[in-house]
């Protein structure tokens, strides 16, 4: 019978050693989190100090994931056991031990955690990146970018200690992807993948930047990449997305069903991916999967912004302008973003509530000031355009552009960006619109008007108001509204 005493530390690794032999990995961490005296040995890589935050860092790594790589167990039994021989081995097991024990927390509760290793070991890379990863999700969630900014104070004192950290150059390289200058992104993950071919987030974040610059077939072999070496959610949804843009509607959505079914430990993930889903189907025709595609994310990560906005727009295509309302008002709470504010001003103007739109005109104003006094000139959309397509010559972008340019008078400069918004087939209705209604005004009838109506194939109220304006301009009868409720519409087909 083994001696499994909290002191005898051969024989607890012995008996842990034979647990995960047969599969029960669980068991084998338990023994040694609840029995091996973390104060027996040196604290090499900071080892206490995590096990010492065990009481709020409670989640464990699969039992699937242990199991194929079962040498990290024991070489951390042996590092709690002194061996200074492996004191490499129980590096890595202590960042797997942070891995393990911040992987389904969510963003604030890892903040959290990190800030407390980071305050015990200032000095510690590895920390100091987790802790900017959190701040980079929490960024994700919530459009603060308060959060970006304090990742990134963390990047620069990590890179200033190293110019080569390999996780510093990661970050960075996100970071500027959310900063929107992808050039500069894609030069880092370039320079990575060389480092390290099978790094996936590099792949990822090289395809995401070169999307946004509008080089399509180079992002699709960095996807490929990225799918061949981990088949899963963030893989999945990256060639969705390239097949949404490049006009394979279809095969976009089978891939988002496959990403939304692989799920993904952290909430927010998967949350914005079936946001994602559900605004493809919906642009595509599929009202009632987008509907639960929307529920499912609010189910997954309550309060959702994006989900509510998302469910704002949809209820506004309905006609359920009240509920329209809501849903956006629920989104605003979280984030006030100008979006929200000027959906939520033409939903109360078309619920004869001028006070309420005057309300919301008002948030617009101040940002507007808020432009301005940060030294923006004249015509503040059209700089903003101009400035964006610098660096992101994306179909989204050119749309923006376009319409921007179309409200500013200058018709033929809008022509042309309209033009590469629309090169891809890329099944937006908006991109549609806006190219009908810029046809309209340049005198192309029949272009603009088949433009119009291809807008109205892809989904009879793909937005409001400009569904109405585009039945308006075509002559074509305005249907009853009514709200499009679970179970009111065509068969579900996508999401089950």
């Amino acid at each position: 019978m083994l001696n499994l005493r909290a002191g005898n530390v051969p024989g607890l690794i012995l008996a842990a050693h034979l647990r995960e032999l047969h599969g029960d990995i669980e068991g084998a961490i338990d023994l040694m989190s609840a029995r091996v005296p973390f104060d027996f040995v040196p604290d090499h890589g900071g080892f206490r100090r995590v096990a010492a935050a065990d009481k709020f860092l409670i989640v464990k790594e699969s039992k699937s994931a242990m199991m194929r790589k079962p040498s990290i167990l024991l070489y951390s039994i042996l590092g709690v056991a002194a061996v200074r021989a492996f004191a490499q081995h129980q590096e890595s097991a202590v960042e797997r031990y942070r891995e393990v024990h911040t992987a389904r927390l969510n963003a604030d509760q890892r903040i959290a955690a990190y800030e407390k290793l980071l305050a015990q070991s200032p000095a510690d890379p590895r920390i100091a990146a987790g802790l900017a990863a959190a701040f980079i999700q929490k960024l994700r969630e919530t459009t603060d970018f308060a959060y970006l900014n304090r990742a990134s104070a963390l990047v620069g004192a990590m890179l200033a200690a190293d110019s080569t950290s390999y996780d510093g150059l990661r970050l960075s390289a996100e970071i500027e992807t959310h900063r929107h200058n992808f050039p500069k992104a894609a030069q880092i993950a370039e320079g990575l993948i060389e480092r390290n071919p099978s790094d996936t987030g590099s792949l990822g974040m090289l395809g995401d930047s070169l999307m946004e610059m509008g080089q399509y077939p180079a992002a699709e072999k960095a996807y490929r990449r990225m799918l061949e070496a981990s088949p899963n959610l963030t893989s999945y949804n990256r060639i969705a997305y390239h097949r949404f843009v490049t006009g394979q509607s279809t095969e976009a959505l089978a891939w988002m069903a496959l990403a939304a079914e692989a799920g993904s430990p952290i909430a927010e993930n998967l949350a914005w991916c079936l946001v994602e889903f559900g605004d493809m189907l919906f642009k595509t025709g599929h009202v009632q999967d987008a509907h639960t595609a929307y529920h499912r994310a609010l189910e997954t990560l309550p309060g959702y912004h994006r989900a509510n906005a998302a469910l704002g727009r949809f209820y506004a295509a309905a006609g359920d302008y009240q509920l329209a309302v809501e849903h956006f008002h629920k989104a605003q709470a979280v984030i006030p973003l100008p979006d929200y504010a000027a959906a939520l001003a033409t939903l109360y103007a078309e619920l004869g509530q001028p006070g309420e739109a005057a309300q919301q005109r008002e948030l617009l104003d101040a940002i507007d000031k808020l432009g301005v006094a940060n030294g923006e000139k004249g015509n503040r959309a059209l700089a903003l355009a101009f400035g964006e397509v610098e660096t992101r010559k994306d179909v989204y972008t050119y749309d923006a552009l376009s319409w921007v340019l179309f409200r500013s008078g200058r018709q033929k400069e809008a022509e042309s960006a309209s033009a590469r918004a629309t090169a891809q087939n890329t099944p937006e209705p908006m991109f549609l619109y806006h190219a009908g209604v810029i046809g309209l005004a340049g005198g192309r009838v029949k272009e603009g008007e088949d433009l119009l109506r291809r807008a109205l194939a892809l989904n009879p109220n793909f937005a409001f108001p400009q569904a109405e304006d585009a039945r308006r301009r075509l002559g074509l009868p305005q249907p009853v509204r009514r709200a499009i409720l679970p179970g009111g519409c065509a068969t579900q087909k996508w999401i089950r």
